[in-house]
């Protein structure tokens, strides 16, 4: 009978572990294993959880906890837990604070979680309290648990903590000015040109603004006759509505311009003999349009393609001795260029 009731006591005393804390243990998942780490597994022992730490979430059983330490002890704590078939973010601690402090908040938070029961009914301590939760918190890769099995997870370099919320940058502000320069090709009667663009545009709202150009000549026509040869030139000054009907923050843009100015235009002739030498200039208004398609190549700067296309009001007459040989009225262009936004 002595025997017997000593095999019992004995039996006992080796099941009372079992009916101490039949819970699963407490996951710490910590890459690096710092100081963060160690001395919360340590808090949690001592408070008589049971705890692990591991390198990755390899298995937590169902209803198990899962606490995520961030790499180099920075970075918020946060506690997940497992359950029906996928694991949710319950709480987590922010960055913030002294070491000890931050424990303390991980270790109050795991115990109020596994011993929801015992937890006092009152508000919890200001120095225990929960950070605020992220919004919309990422959960980790899909679980499965079933009966008798443990949480799955892919290896440690497939997954990652979900990384913390950032502010969603505002959209980008269109520029209130643009300076333009580009090299235009151009005809006008009485032949081919080569000018230099400058432009300038002010945009008070994002799709309408008034602009400036100028056509400066650096190559112009060259009219021959049996009286001799004449160099033309023809400068332009114009003020324009400005149109973006592609928006100007984008990648790709568009911009339309109708416009009035005004040409200067010049004759410079080498007369031959018997007849002389003559210097002629004359001012006429002028109406066009032009379009510019814009591809952006950094923030600030973009490559601009443009056509121009317009009329001298009234047309111009080159004439030698009397005799009409060209008119200066239609004229086109197009270019290629750059603008710079600020």
């Amino acid at each position: 009978m002595g025997g017997a009731l000593v095999a019992l006591v004995a039996s006992l005393a080796l099941a009372a572990p079992c009916f101490a804390d039949d819970r699963s243990p407490i996951t710490v998942v910590a890459g690096a294993r710092g100081a963060l780490a160690h001395r919360l597994s340590q808090e949690l022992e001592a408070a008589g959880l049971p705890v692990r730490v591991e390198a990755s979430p390899t298995a937590v059983a169902p209803g198990g906890l899962l606490i995520v330490v961030p790499e180099g002890d920075e970075g918020a704590i946060e506690i997940w837990s497992a359950s029906g078939g996928r694991a949710d973010l319950v709480a987590s601690v922010a960055p913030d604070g002294p070491l000890d402090t931050r424990v303390l908040r991980a270790a109050e938070l795991v115990r109020a979680l596994r011993s929801p029961a015992s937890a006092p009914t009152d508000a919890t301590p200001a120095a225990v309290a929960p950070a605020p939760l992220p919004p919309a918190p990422v959960a980790p890769p899909a679980v499965a648990v079933g009966p008798g099995e443990a949480w799955r997870s892919p290896p440690l370099g497939a997954w990652a903590p979900p990384a913390p919320a950032f502010p969603v940058p505002a959209a980008p502000r269109s520029a209130l000015v643009d300076v333009g320069v580009a090299m235009a090709v151009g005809w006008q009667a009485p032949g081919v040109s080569l000018a230099l663009d400058a432009s300038l545009r002010i945009w008070p709202s994002a799709r309408v603004g008034v602009g400036l150009l100028a056509d400066l000549p650096l190559v112009g026509p060259t009219v021959d006759a049996p009286e001799g040869e004449v160099g033309f030139r023809a400068t332009l000054l114009g003020a324009e509505l400005v149109l973006a009907p592609v928006a100007r923050t984008g990648r790709f843009g568009l911009v339309l311009s109708p416009g009035v100015g005004l040409a200067h235009v010049s004759a410079s002739g080498e007369a031959r003999p018997p007849y002389l030498d003559s210097d002629e200039s004359t001012i006429t208004a002028l109406v066009y349009g032009r379009g510019e398609a814009r591809l952006r190549l950094i923030d600030s700067l973009a490559l601009t393609a443009g056509a121009l296309g317009g009329a001298a009001i009234p047309p111009v007459d080159i004439r030698f001795v009397g005799r009409v040989t060209s008119t200066f009225g239609p004229l086109a262009s197009f270019s290629l260029g750059v603008v710079v936004e600020r």
